[in-house]
């Protein structure tokens, strides 16, 4: 399994839950975790730390996970910041739009750390590993 030792990932999910089993898994792949349970805490601790990777909820109050990927592309300091799309059921047309705002990939919930650990394989390839 690849090693993400200093590397930070920021969960966004309202479910505490989902945010739990997700950083239990980064954390077994060595990264460090911050969780925010919807997209607006999300922005605040997007732009005051350095991240790798934001794996986020599609559907949740405030700022859904759509708006939040728009928000992540359009700012210049942030917009090279992968992002990882969770939802339930995979809608074509929720990914195609997701993809069409700079989606680096998605996950289909519920998913396991093997999952998971294939899906960041496939993004550090398809960035260059730039920000893992």
């Amino acid at each position: 399994m690849t090693k993400f030792d200093k590397h930070t990932c920021l969960i966004v999910d309202d479910y505490s839950t989902a945010r739990r089993l997700i950083k239990n898994a980064l954390q077994q792949m060595g990264f460090s975790c911050l969780e925010a349970e919807n997209g607006e805490q999300a922005l605040t601790l997007i732009q005051q730390t350095a991240l790798n990777l934001v794996i986020a909820d599609v559907k949740m109050p405030k700022i859904n996970g759509l708006a939040l990927l728009k928000e992540i592309r359009s700012d210049d300091n942030m917009k090279d910041l992968p992002v990882v799309l969770t939802m339930m059921e995979p809608f074509e047309d929720l990914i195609t739009e997701a993809e069409k705002l700079g989606m680096n990939d998605y996950l289909i919930k519920p998913f396991d750390v093997f999952t998971l650990s294939k899906v960041l394989d496939k993004v550090i390839k398809t960035t260059g590993g730039e920000s893992l």
